[in-house]
């Protein structure tokens, strides 16, 4: 099957234009009068810069002048596109808290933005090149941009991060090794054709505003992997010189020289005194281990207050209070087209409550935001006129709402032989009632469908999202009772049993891992009694924290099966975590993910090894006809085995917004690799007083 060719990309240098910052403002055209009446000259239209917050702190002297806080000019992201007619400045806008990895993409700001047509475009980076070859990638940072805290913003904290915490051994296995936010990707490793040797990316400072990336083979995706994967590929140096475990009187695995690989002026510690020095700071920078320490400051950093970022607001809370609070960054380095220093909202507070109760804060006037389950969609849309607020829908490119993920590297033998056969997929697929489900669980918005492409996708194959979708338990079991390793007959529990080996007489469970912040008990409940009528027990063994579970699919072959409420593929080659056996965040690839320290090599001619291999050589292409390739066989081979048994598919994002909330994008597409809400950038939006 020919698949449409997804999104295209684009390598072309982006270079942002240079708009000076701080133009006096624009002049009122006049009006027409009469020949014999003298034109007057309108007055000059001021236009304030900045927020009257940061402006009394200059006044006081407790700040400096705003044009020593912005990039110099030249070098000032300016949000055209995104600049309101008549823009207010402050407010605070109150919003639920959905965790770490919705207020952490609220505030986001990359190093790269991936685009909605899958290309990149700079953000905290200013533009870049890449040499004829495809070896050299020359990344150019803005000139005069500085860190919340006011210290200067340059490319050493760039290889810095990468030199120190990202990438901090090589091994002769050629494994990366991450010394600090213990998440590493092969995405970074290219193979030399010369000697067939992989390696990872080398990242060296050219000067204070560029740095380079040294690959080994020519790597077309390297953008897109660290727009996606490494947003923040960077760190306050001046910040983490004695909290980061490094000796620098070691030679690096690279053989370069610390000065080139932003090493210069780090304290060697070891990670005993990394930890020590960070609890000495300050009692929440308590950890019970390096490892903890890195994954917390290191990785979701943007949760603790006085770490200094670049986002346009910071952390000025604790991780323990009921609502966290964000105020504006004073040195955030974009305006819009009239020099106005973004964002143009004060405070951000994320409110923690439970969930039912957001809808009647909204309707009360309490809240001025409210990310909208599609199930509570009626009563939030009810509550419009009353709560001044309006629900808007945008675009998300979900495969599924609703499905279970069996481990294919399950630890259990019998298991993952019986999760490898396909009829035992098709038979849970045609047992359950999807419309029902969805008139329990979603008051009939969403759509029956497997895990697949929605329409209006480049992805979208015609005919695969009705696949093995309609209600047929009596074709179920008969797909069973042709299983031998399982009995036709059922047990006094109403199950069917194991018919030899080491389960033999047991009753056929799947433990199906929930969730704590999705309607994973009520669907599950659900599809458990689906699940009986064709004699397998389902149990939701637990329902657990996001970072809990992850790190339980991160172990390989520990769970067993995975309730996901949300799968989003944007694109299959560009990023292939959905479909491809890379970071194991699905938990059918298992220990088959290529991350594994000991990945499991799938059977000779098997299924699962061509998905094994589709992952290797996307890790490997040269070239964007290659990736091409790889992304319409990722599709094929889902379509044919349908790895992902979905139910229910959402492809509307809602959002209840209060109706003195302006500037808000309701067209943008909200998934991961866009950053959600970061897609529609919050801090263009206002608050009108």
């Amino acid at each position: 099957m020919k698949l449409k060719k997804f999104l295209a990309l684009s390598l072309a240098l982006i270079m942002t234009a240079g708009i000076l910052a701080g133009c006096g403002g624009k002049e009122e055209t006049p009006a027409e009068t009469p020949a014999e009446t003298p034109a007057e000259t309108p007055a000059e239209v001021e236009i304030v810069k900045e927020s009257p917050m940061l402006a009394e702190l200059v006044a006081a002297g407790s700040l400096p002048e705003l044009s020593e806080r912005l990039p110099v000019a030249a070098d000032i992201m300016v949000e055209t596109d995104k600049t309101p007619e008549n823009p207010q400045y402050g407010g605070t806008l109150r919003r639920n808290n959905g965790g770490e990895w919705d207020y952490g993409p609220f505030t986001e700001e990359p190093l790269f933005r991936l685009t909605e047509d899958g290309g990149v475009t700079p953000n905290v980076a200013k533009g870049y090149d890449v040499s004829d070859d495809g070896l050299v990638y020359t990344i150019y940072l803005r000139e005069g941009m500085k860190w919340s805290d006011g210290e200067p913003f340059t490319a050493h904290d760039v290889a810095f991060y990468y030199n120190y915490m990202l990438v901090t051994d090589f091994t002769e296995e050629n494994k990366i090794v991450s010394g600090y936010n213990g998440t590493t990707y092969n995405w970074y490793k290219t193979t030399d054709p010369a000697d067939g040797v992989t390696k990872p990316a080398i990242v060296t400072v050219v000067d204070d505003y560029t740095v380079q990336i040294q690959l080994y083979a020519p790597k077309p995706l390297i953008l897109q992997n660290i727009a996606i994967d490494n947003k923040w590929m960077f760190a306050p140096k001046h910040w983490y010189k004695d909290i980061v475990a490094y000796d620098t009187s070691v030679e690096h695995w690279t053989g370069l020289s610390h000065d080139v690989l932003g090493g210069a002026g780090l304290t060697a510690v070891t990670e005993e005194e990394a930890v020590a020095n960070a609890a000495a700071r300050n009692a929440r920078f308590t950890f019970d281990d390096y490892t903890q320490l890195g994954n917390q400051l290191g990785y979701m950093y943007w949760s603790y207050k006085d770490r200094p970022t670049l986002r346009a607001w910071t952390m000025d809370s604790e991780k323990t209070d009921q609502t966290y609070v964000f105020v504006r960054n004073p040195y955030f380095w974009k305006t819009d087209a009239e020099g106005r220093q973004l964002p143009y909202i004060d405070t951000v507070e994320m409110v923690t409550m439970d969930n039912a109760l957001y809808s009647q804060e909204m309707i009360a006037g309490n809240l001025d935001m409210a990310s909208v389950d599609v199930g509570d969609f009626p009563t939030y849309k009810a509550g419009e006129a009353m709560g001044d607020y309006t629900v808007y829908s945008s675009v998300q490119p979900n495969w599924t709402s609703c499905s279970i993920e069996l481990n294919q590297s399950y630890k259990d033998p019998q298991y993952a032989e019986l999760f490898a056969n396909i009829d035992f997929r098709h038979a849970l697929s045609i047992a359950v009632d999807r419309n029902e489900m969805n008139e329990i669980l979603y008051a009939g918005l969403a759509e029956p469908a497997q895990a697949a492409a929605p329409a209006g996708t480049a992805q979208f194959i015609e005919g695969a999202r009705e696949k093995w979708t309609e209600y047929d338990p009596a074709a179920a079991n008969a797909l069973l009772d042709g299983i031998e390793m399982i009995s036709n007959d059922r047990n006094a529990d109403g199950y069917r049993t194991f018919t030899s080996g080491a389960n033999a007489g047991k009753p056929v469970l799947i433990n199906l891992e929930g969730h704590e912040k999705c309607n994973s008990a009520e669907a599950i409940a659900l599809m458990a009694q689906y699940y009986k009528e064709i004699g397998i027990q389902l149990i939701e063994i637990t329902n657990t924290a996001r970072n809990t579970r992850q790190q339980k699919v991160t172990n390989g072959n520990e769970i067993m099966a995975l309730y996901e409420e949300n799968l989003n593929v944007f694109n299959p080659y560009v990023r292939p975590d959905r479909v491809g056996a890379n970071r194991n965040i699905c938990t059918w690839v298992g220990k088959y993910g290529l991350e594994h320290a000991e990945p499991m090599t799938p059977a000779a001619g098997s299924e699962m090894e061509e998905i094994v291999n589709l992952t290797k050589e996307l890790s490997t292409a040269a070239t964007m006809e290659t990736a091409e390739a790889v992304g319409e066989a990722f599709l094929q081979s889902h379509l044919d085995n349908t790895w992902i048994v979905g139910y229910l598919s959402v492809t509307s994002k809602y959002t209840a917004l209060g109706n003195d909330v302006k500037n808000f994008d309701a067209d943008h597409i909200s998934c991961d690799e866009l950053r959600f809400y970061g897609n529609a950038k919050p801090y263009t939006w206002f608050m009108e007083q």
